[in-house]
Formats: structure tokens, C-alpha cells, sequence
């Protein structure tokens, strides 16, 4: 098969297969999801609001736990190609929209992954299907986990640096790669893990290999993706250092409850396997086929001088996954490091030990193709054919009704209201509130985001401002995601609180001084009538374009010259 069916042959199988997983979220592509769709979609609107429905640069989220930052937390996308779907769907059809286009990339990007490494195309369909088709992300999405979509770019991200090696414009695409990871949804835990992934795997590689070309290439196609995503990741860290989430790094899994990780038939996102199970079972399902592992265990007999690398890879991933057993455990010693510092969930390592295993499965189908004397060749490729059926077949099984099980609510006629204001439910339910012009202030926390603060009275009713001395009177107040415009008349000199989070960024148009009183923003004011308005921006944005648009300028001029 020449190279051009060999490539149509994979983009079409890969978008089958997308279209397979996403084909339940499609079906009802106008409902509303369970879980986690109810607080992405809300975060995620706050940006589509302030472009469409204000005209505003999309700063600050007013809807979120009394006010919180917008463009720089690590899991909304702003700067990114599926922001357009969202402007132009909608968030409920863009985000099921964007699974779709995640699930491709991330089958296509690991065919071409392991056709890098030397399988197969049959055999990459398989690690494919193995990996990125597995039980593990079918739960997250299922759940509304939406950063984890940006997974898709990990295997693309390790091809190119292991092509850099003969075309160094590799080292070029897998930073495009990495800073499409940063600017969208993926710059925190997608982002974590595919560092960790990458170094471990290209230093493994490197030895292997005898090479360490690959671990050089890979150190400057990270700095091209921190370099070209700088607009976002500059105040995104600074603010993380400022505000820092701490994580659990005394979480731990028992190894009794591997055996239902790895190998449970049951997988729901409502699921309870084992008694220490702490979160939902979506954190912890790693479905491994027996037969795939059996795969892996030919690869390792018959070549293991060759595919040692990748038993490394999935038994550091299972050590990292167990969490803290031990002052020496992976998790223990990287939870002392940035990044890992603020993560939580150690099972979510696990999808590495099924990527290990993949690799593995993959090469020993091709092995067993490939196996014995000419009699003897169609009996073993028998068997091939029958171990890969088994392995696709049962993650194409486990995966339907995982994907139709997150969306069960049809979507309600909501009235949005001219007049922002917080209010206090007795349920989460963000995405109905910001659709009614309402800010959340029972809303869960996610990393980057500080408790929810509020004006709120005896009768659990929030309040817009409050007099903290002096006496004046509100005549207007306007609130839009960036501005914040009060008219008062000042009877006596004094200070004002305001029910909307404080942060570095809010500036006053007069140059008056705001403060933070309780988390919440305050000003004084003076005797007579005034007009104040106040506006955010993400503190250092406008260094971190500067350093983006360098960096592109930059890659042009190469560009050029080459």
C-alpha cells in the first residue's frame, strides 16, 4: 500500500471510530450533561458571554464563587481553535462537538505514534483503540471532564520530537502542539502528565536508542510551546505561585483494589469497587483486556532487549498511581515539585500503564504476525487477528454505554436577566445560573480558584454593596464581566464594599485605590455625586502577547530563511 492510501486509510478509520465514541453525545447533542458538563459548561460560557453578548475581551468571570479569573486558569480556552465552536454553537454543542475532533486527534495522533515506532498500521489501529479507546477517557468525558480532551495532543507531541531527529521543523510542530495544549483547555493536568510522560519516555528512548538527541529536542520543543503559548502561560504561572491549590499528597490507592482498576467488568460513573475509594469512579477506571496484556507479555519474551522501555514506562506509572506508600513512592517525591504540588487523583496515572501496554500489545501483534515457518505463519496470524479483535472489540463494548450515560437532562427554557446579581442555591447548577445573567456562589473548586466570597444577609440573600463607614447612595450600578460602574452620591466620606471577588487586575478609571476586605473589592469614596468604574485585565497579559508575538516573529524569520 503506497503512502497516500496507507494515510487516507488511518484518517478514515480514526474518524469511524471518533464518530463511534462521540455518536452518543451526538445523538442528543442538545442536552444538557451529568456531573462536571453542568460546571464546564458554565466556566466555559463565561468567555463565549463576554465576546458575543458584551463585546469584552474575556478577562473575568463574574459567574463563578463570587468572581474569579477567566483567561489565565489552566483549564478554559480562550486562544484556541475550539473556542470558535463554542462562539459559534454554543458551549453544550461545541464541547461535544470538541470531544469529537479530540477523539480523532487522539486516535490518529497515536496510529501515527506507534507507526514511529515501528508497528504495524493494523497494529497501531490496535494500540490506538488500546489507548485512547479505552475505559479510562470514555469515564472522564463521560463525566464532563473537559481538559482531558486535550490528551489528543500528547501522542502528536512525542512524534514530532522523535521526527525532529531527522527534520528539526518536528521540534517546530511539537511545540504548535504543546501550546495548543497550554492555550486550551489542557494547561493543567493534560499538560502535567505529558511532561512527565515525555521526559520519561524520550529518556528512555535516548538510551535505548543511544542517543540523546531525543531528550535535547524534546527540552527545545517544550520551550517553543511555554514561548508561543506565553500570552496565557506567563500570568497563568505567576498567578498559580501567587494563589497556589494545594493538592493530596498523602493520597494513596491499596493494591487490592488493582485487580478492579485494571480488570473490573463494571465501569459507571456512579460506580463503587473498593472501601478507600475517595472520588468517583471515573478517577479510577483503567480497564486493561486480559488479552492485551497477554500481548504484551509475547512482545516482552520474544524482543524484550528491544521493548524494555515500555515495561519501565507502565510500571513507573503504576508506582505513581498507588500515590504515597512510602516516603520514596513516585508520588511522594514529585508531590515536593510544581505542578504535581497542586494534583490530586493519583489514579489518574493509570491511563500511562494502559499506553505502556498498548505499545506493547501492538508490537506483540505484530510479532505473532510475523512468527514462525511459512506453515505455521497463518496459524499465528490466526491468532492475532483473533487477540486484536478481542481487545478493540471489548473497549468498543465497554464504551457505548459509558458515552450514553451523560446526558440525561433536556435542555430548559431559561429567562436571562438585564440586571446581574449572586445568588445561593441549594444545588450546584452554574450553567442554568449564567444562562440566567446569575453568578454561582455554590460552586465547586477547581484549581487556580479561591473560595467563594459574597455580600450575603441573614436570609441567604446576596446583596450587591454595603457601607462600611460614611453614608452615601447608590444611584446606578452596572455590572459586565470586565467593568464594574457604580453612580453614588456621597452624603458623608467613607468606604463601599461590592459584592465581586478582589484581584491584582481590577484597576479604577479615576486612579482611586481598591483594596481587598474579607476577598471582596473596596473603594472609599467622597461627599457629593460620583462616578466610579472599575475594569479588570489578567495582570501581566499584555508581557506575555509581547513574548508571543516574539516568538512567532521569530519562527517566521526562520521560517524564511530555510
Amino acid at each position: 500500500m503506497d503512502v497516500k492510501k496507507s494515510n487516507l486509510l488511518a484518517v478514515s478509520v480514526c474518524l469511524a471510530l471518533a464518530v463511534y465514541y462521540t455518536l452518543p453525545f451526538l445523538l442528543k447533542i442538545t442536552y444538557w450533561g451529568v456531573r462536571d458538563w453542568d460546571l464546564f459548561s458554565a466556566v466555559q460560557a463565561a468567555p463565549v458571554g463576554s465576546v458575543l453578548f458584551y463585546g469584552q475581551f474575556p478577562f473575568w468571570n463574574p459567574y463563578m464563587a463570587g468572581g474569579n479569573i477567566l483567561f489565565h486558569h489552566p483549564e478554559i480556552g480562550v486562544l484556541t481553535p475550539f473556542f470558535l465552536l463554542h462562539l459559534i454553537f454554543g458551549v453544550v454543542i461545541g464541547f461535544k462537538l470538541q470531544v469529537l475532533i479530540c477523539y480523532f486527534l487522539g486516535f490518529w495522533g497515536s496510529v501515527k505514534l506507534a507507526s514511529r515506532l515501528g508497528m504495524s498500521m493494523w497494529a497501531a489501529f490496535l494500540t490506538a483503540v488500546a489507548y485512547f479507546g479505552s475505559v479510562h477517557f470514555a469515564l472522564h468525558f463521560a463525566e464532563g471532564h473537559m481538559p482531558f480532551t486535550h490528551f489528543c495532543f500528547l501522542p502528536w507531541f512525542v512524534y514530532f520530537v522523535l521526527q525532529s531527529v531527522e527534520d528539526k521543523t518536528g521540534i517546530l510542530r511539537a511545540g504548535v502542539v504543546l501550546a495548543l495544549m497550554i492555550l486550551g483547555n489542557g494547561a493543567a493536568i493534560p499538560l502535567l502528565y505529558t511532561a512527565t510522560f515525555a521526559f520519561l519516555f524520550c529518556g528512555l528512548y535516548a538510551v535505548e536508542q543511544r542517543r540523546g538527541v531525543y531528550l535535547v529536542n524534546l527540552l527545545a520543543a517544550a520551550a517553543v510551546g511555554v514561548l508561543l503559548s506565553a500570552v496565557k502561560f506567563l500570568p497563568m504561572v505567576i498567578y498559580l505561585r501567587q494563589s497556589p491549590w494545594y493538592g493530596n499528597a498523602g493520597e494513596s490507592i491499596p493494591l487490592s483494589a488493582l485487580g478492579v482498576i485494571f480488570f473490573g467488568l463494571k465501569h459507571a460513573l456512579y460506580d463503587t469497587h473498593f472501601p478507600e475509594q475517595v472520588y468517583h469512579w471515573h478517577e479510577y477506571a483503567a480497564y486493561i483486556s486480559p488479552v492485551l496484556v497477554l500481548l504484551a507479555a509475547a512482545a516482552l519474551v520474544l524482543r524484550f532487549k528491544r521493548y524494555w522501555i515500555y515495561l519501565v514506562l507502565a510500571a513507573f506509572f503504576l508506582l505513581l498511581g498507588l500515590g504515597n506508600f512510602g516516603a520514596l513512592s513516585p508520588w511522594a517525591l514529585l508531590s515536593q515539585l510544581p505542578g504535581f504540588s497542586s494534583a490530586r487523583c493519583t489514579g489518574r496515572a493509570f491511563q500511562f500503564v494502559i499506553l505502556g501496554l498498548a505499545f506493547l500489545g501492538g508490537f506483540g501483534f505484530d510479532l505473532l504476525w510475523q512468527k514462525g515457518t511459512e506453515k505455521k505463519t497463518r496459524y499465528w496470524r490466526g491468532v492475532a487477528i483473533v487477540a486484536g479483535t478481542v481487545v478493540v472489540g471489548t473497549n468498543l463494548f465497554f464504551a457505548w454505554p459509558i458515552m450514553s450515560s451523560a446526558f440525561k437532562h433536556k435542555p430548559e427554557p431559561v429567562h436571562r436577566s438585564l440586571v446581574f446579581s449572586h445568588v445561593v442555591d441549594e444545588k450546584p447548577q452554574a450553567y442554568r445560573n449564567y444562562l440566567a445573567n446569575r453568578g454561582s456562589l455554590i460552586a465547586p473548586k477547581l484549581s487556580a480558584y479561591r473560595r467563594s466570597r459574597a455580600l450575603v444577609d441573614s436570609n441567604d440573600v446576596a446583596v450587591p454593596e454595603f457601607i462600611l463607614n460614611g453614608q452615601a447612595e447608590v444611584v446606578r450600578r452596572d455590572y459586565t464581566p470586565n467593568v464594574i460602574e457604580y453612580e453614588i452620591i456621597g452624603r458623608e466620606a467613607g468606604r463601599m464594599v461590592i459584592g465581586m471577588g478582589y484581584d491584582v487586575g481590577w484597576r479604577s478609571e479615576d486612579g482611586r485605590q481598591l483594596s481587598e476586605y474579607e476577598g471582596l473589592i473596596s473603594f472609599a469614596f467622597q461627599q457629593g455625586r460620583q462616578k466610579i468604574v472599575l475594569r479588570y485585565r489578567t495582570p501581566y497579559f499584555y508581557p506575555g502577547l509581547l513574548v508571543t508575538v516574539l516568538a512567532l516573529a521569530g519562527i517566521v524569520w526562520r521560517w524564511r530563511r530555510t
